[in-house]
């Protein structure tokens, strides 16, 4: 059973998309409460760095594979629902600007 999961990760890129930003979203934070990187730490290196990174990566991903426009929306809903479940209101202000930066990309690795 885990097998054939794992073959339809490995198929599908709108999985791979939502497993990359769960991490993401929900278990880096929680690696840099457990290294005693403090508030300010996550919200450069996490929030404006590898996020944004990472928002560009999707946007790239989604159009070298021809995805759906959806697959961009994926990454900041999630991230919109840890901010809601624990940090502050500057997180719904990210999650916007993650989205535009997905959708920038996209269309600037135009056919």
């Amino acid at each position: 059973m885990l097998k054939n999961l794992w073959t339809e990760v490995k198929k599908s890129k709108t999985i791979y998309i939502t497993l990359i930003s769960i991490v993401l979203v929900f278990l880096l934070p929680i690696l840099f409460n457990l290294f005693h990187l403090g508030r300010s730490n996550r919200i450069i290196f996490l929030f404006f760095i590898i996020n944004v990174v990472f928002s560009g990566f999707i946007g790239w991903f989604a159009k070298r594979y021809s995805l759906s426009f959806y697959n961009l929306v994926i990454f900041p809903v999630l991230f919109v629902v840890s901010v809601f479940a624990k940090y502050g209101r500057y997180g719904y202000f990210l999650a916007g600007i993650y989205l535009v930066i997905s959708i920038l990309i996209y269309f600037l690795f135009d056919d």
